[in-house]
């Protein structure tokens, strides 16, 4: 018996972690992923009353994957927001399309599209104002979590990334 526990950890030691629970492999590669903000299409609908304005965010971020390991997102959703000068203003949440395809070796953009009323956004609204209409310098954010299921196991992999507008 104890011969047998030997052999058996003398066969799988030197293929390490990995051989034991696979989905090991592809929680390793998806902490490698790479994430950058690649748009931001900010459309301000302004209507009057003001309060029946609309602000209409089109985002892409960039997923770049240096690994052989193709991965499938479960979810993917950050916290948007945006500085304009010493000002640091949450604007909402971000949810990218369940099911992406993360390829191996490549480069994956999600993509989204959010609408948000002058209402949502009131203590923003000048900020963004400001971002949108007069270019001024801005800097968007997002940080959150892009969430996967491999062979039954879910983990979740932390990711943030920046775009600068503006002149």
């Amino acid at each position: 018996m104890l011969i047998a526990v030997a052999a058996t950890a003398l066969v799988v030691l030197p293929l390490g972690c990995s051989a034991l629970n696979p989905a090991l492999r592809y929680e390793e590669a998806a902490r490698q992923l790479r994430f950058s903000l690649d748009r931001v299409e900010p459309k301000l609908e302004l209507a009057f009353p003001l309060e029946q304005s609309r602000l209409r965010l089109r985002l892409e971020v960039g997923v770049e994957n240096p690994t052989d390991q193709r991965l499938r997102t479960r979810k993917v959703s950050g916290d948007l927001r945006l500085k304009v000068g010493d000002q640091d203003h949450a604007i909402g949440t971000a949810a990218f399309p369940e099911g992406a395809d993360i390829t191996a070796k490549g480069r994956t953009t999600l993509k989204v599209e959010l609408l948000f009323s002058q209402k949502d956004l009131k203590a923003a609204w000048g900020p963004l104002s400001r971002a949108v209409l007069r270019h001024d310098p801005a800097t968007w954010t997002i940080a959150g979590e892009a969430r996967f299921e491999v062979l039954g196991i879910e983990f979740g992999v932390p990711f943030r990334a920046r775009r600068e507008s503006g002149e």
